[in-house]
């Protein structure tokens, strides 16, 4: 099974509440629902501008992630990688609901966040 590397841009034990700000991300290797390495990254040195392209050379190939410019959205997108967005709650819960399928979902949405249906189609069991 082929590995896939997942960022979450995080804020203490929570998903940082903005990706443009963010300065600290949780890096995953993941094979299936199990977890191999995971690291915490800092991004404190990077220029906001390059944040995306530096992900993008640490092998990130999904983001979780707070609210998010359309900048930033467009250029993660353009450099392959896929954006869950507008998720709201403690990194560890988001991640075992992303390991079982349940991103997105309501339950972890965004207060006030106003994304069409379709987003938030999965199960929050």
């Amino acid at each position: 099974m082929p590995s896939v590397k997942l960022a979450v841009a995080r804020w203490g034990g929570r998903v940082s509440p903005l990706f443009d700000t963010a300065q600290q991300f949780l890096l995953l290797e993941l094979r299936g629902r199990e977890i191999g390495e995971r690291r915490e990254l800092s991004v404190s040195g990077v220029p906001p501008f390059l944040k995306a392209e530096f992900l993008a050379g640490m092998g990130v190939q999904v983001l979780i992630c707070g609210g998010i410019s359309g900048f930033f959205y467009r250029q993660l997108l353009a450099l392959g990688i896929q954006v869950i967005p507008w998720v709201a709650g403690e990194v560890e819960e988001v991640l075992k609901a992303y390991l079982h399928s349940r991103l997105p979902c309501k339950r972890y949405a965004m207060p006030g966040c106003r994304t069409n249906r379709r987003r938030h189609r999965g199960s929050c069991r």
